[in-house]
């Protein structure tokens, strides 16, 4: 009785069902009849709007005729039309249900298209914002300023500057955390004062210039600092730079004559190296362009000296020495 039961429920669910699409479909259909737009193309195309309007003008027409006609039949005829309108009720409702189930087969099918394209779409959408690697280049112009320079003591401690160029990779663990590697070429120069003492009472001046064409491995981390939804963050840095020098010019001149000149250029030694550490603060945008200040916060450098190798600072710390550098990514 039970089983029975659910039986005649689901029949009678399955028909409003039916019952609830085609009247839909006639809706629409009769709203988009003899229009082109595209929605009463997709209407069309849902609901079969030709064969649905046309069985049901057949239907009305038929039942006018038969209508008018009864009027003017004995009532015996009437029973038997009344049956026979039945009988076409019932092939009626035949075709009605059978256009029901082709009207839901398409929105069945048109649902599960929908659903594969949106998947698909955030498939890809997914897929754009997963990219976590950028190549660009960087510029940086660099002030640093020195109290040694392979072994000699210098008086004016901030006359050094230059440039570097180069590209960079980047790769982003998420929206905070990213490394950086590249390679750069950077060119230094800077003109010394140094005060050399003569006797106990005297001292006597000579100048340093020297220029030097290094290339430097930079690599960091960045700890980004989003600002909700803007698509500009500002980060903070940690890098290391390793440096080594290709070639060097210089020239000394103790001042009193030209004898006292000398000028010297080599390429530099294989034991030269340099080592840097900086801490930066910097704003980015969309991950293509940043601008970042960099203070050395510690270095050393390691040259030869004569048979031997020897180190030294390089460059003063804090906010004596640093780099202001932009990178362009793509």
């Amino acid at each position: 009785m039970r089983k029975n039961f659910q039986a005649i429920l689901s029949l009678i669910l399955l028909s409003t069902v039916s019952i609830f699409a085609q009247n839909k479909c006639i809706e629409l259909c009769t709203l988009c009849q003899d229009k082109q737009e595209q929605t009463c193309q997709l209407v069309e195309n849902h609901c079969s709007c030709t064969a649905l309007l046309e069985s049901i003008r057949t239907f009305q027409a038929n039942k006018d005729t038969k209508s008018a006609e009864s009027q003017n039949r004995p009532s015996s005829e009437i029973v038997d039309e009344k049956s026979d309108s039945l009988k076409t009720a019932n092939e009626e409702a035949s075709i009605i249900k059978q256009q029901d189930s082709t009207i839901t087969s398409t929105q069945n099918n048109e649902f599960e298209a929908n659903i594969h394209e949106a998947d698909s779409s955030h498939v890809e959408k997914d897929s754009k914002k997963a990219k976590n690697d950028y190549f660009g280049f960087s510029l940086a112009y660099e002030v640093a300023c020195s109290e040694d320079y392979y072994g000699t003591s210098l008086g004016d401690f901030c006359s050094g500057s230059g440039v570097s160029v180069g590209f960079v990779i980047v790769h982003y663990f998420n929206r905070f955390i990213s490394l950086n590697l590249g390679f750069n070429t950077i060119y230094l120069s800077g003109e010394y004062n140094i005060k050399v003492k003569r006797n106990y009472y005297s001292y006597y001046k000579k100048t340093l210039d020297f220029s030097t064409m290094m290339a430097e491995i930079p690599f960091g981390f960045r700890a980004g600092i989003p600002l909700g939804s803007f698509p500009v963050s500002l980060y903070l840095s940690s890098n290391i730079h390793i440096r080594k020098p290709l070639y060097q010019w210089y020239e000394i001149n103790l001042g009193d004559s030209y004898r006292d000149y000398n000028s010297y250029d080599d390429f530099a030694a294989y034991s030269d190296w340099e080592f840097i550490h900086l801490l930066g603060i910097g704003i980015e945008i969309k991950r293509r362009f940043s601008i970042e200040l960099q203070l050395y916060m510690g270095n050393f450098r390691i040259y030869k000296d004569g048979y031997n190798s020897s180190a030294e600072q390089g460059y003063l710390n804090g906010g004596e020495s640093g780099r202001f550098k932009i990178e362009v990514a793509f």
